[in-house]
């Protein structure tokens, strides 16, 4: 083997001892956070106080605020009956599908009131799928011909999102929609759920919810269309 070749053959294993090394600290210390429920973790009375921790749990609707930094809110077992909830205080930007009712897990440090103090969190919004019968169009929803006043009304509209129009968590209004056949039509929605990596641009989805005095729709569940 001449010098160069000898000498490339150092480099690329300096390089895989470099990359090993790397991968074994990242599983080191990710794998010495315990991971635990927030029910475990609610009756743990000081046992983990100061220990990182991986707490699985699901966000409770309503118990946070995108502006607040750093964001304060609460975790539940939604497997349980338990009333047991566990609040978070995350340092950082939240992941782009979290929301009321969202699974997360959060890696912090347990705190002597057992809270978790974090800046590092997984969400996972499962994708939802459903039908668009017995969905009106945005058209429909909002015809100023129409002798009916649908504010208020519980409904759900058929349509498709806006390019560029999904908007952080916290953000008031999290989407646009606009009418399947006449996409000049656009409906701003308010939805303080997670939203499921697989709505994007153009996504096809039914929103079920109602419209606002202020011309916008505020959405319970955003699904995207499945085929009847």
């Amino acid at each position: 083997m001449n010098s160069r070749a000898r000498n490339r053959m150092i480099g690329i294993s300096a390089v895989l001892v470099i990359i090993a090394v790397a991968l074994l600290a990242f599983f080191y210390f990710n794998g010495a956070a315990q991971s635990m429920d927030v029910d475990r973790l609610y009756n743990s009375g000081d046992k983990y106080v100061g220990d990182t921790i991986q707490l699985q749990g699901t966000v409770v609707s309503g118990s946070w605020d995108r502006q607040s930094n750093p964001m304060v809110f609460s975790v539940f077992n939604e497997d349980t009956d338990s009333n047991a909830e566990v609040a978070v205080v995350f340092n950082g930007v939240p992941p782009a599908n979290f929301g009321d009712g969202t699974g997360a897990i959060i890696t912090g440090v347990v705190q002597p009131d057992n809270s978790i103090v974090s800046n590092q969190m997984v969400t996972v919004c499962p994708s939802r799928y459903e039908t668009s019968d017995n969905a009106i169009s945005v058209y429909a929803l909002l015809d100023p011909s129409s002798e009916m006043d649908m504010v208020d009304i519980p409904v759900r509209v058929s349509a498709r999102v806006v390019a560029g129009s999904i908007a952080a968590p916290g953000e008031h209004i999290r989407l646009v929609v606009n009418d399947i056949e006449d996409p000049s039509i656009e409906l701003p929605v308010v939805f303080t759920g997670g939203l499921a990596d697989s709505v994007t641009d153009g996504t096809a989805v039914v929103l079920t919810g109602h419209l606002n005095a202020d011309g916008t729709f505020e959405a319970e569940v955003v699904a995207n269309i499945v085929d009847s």
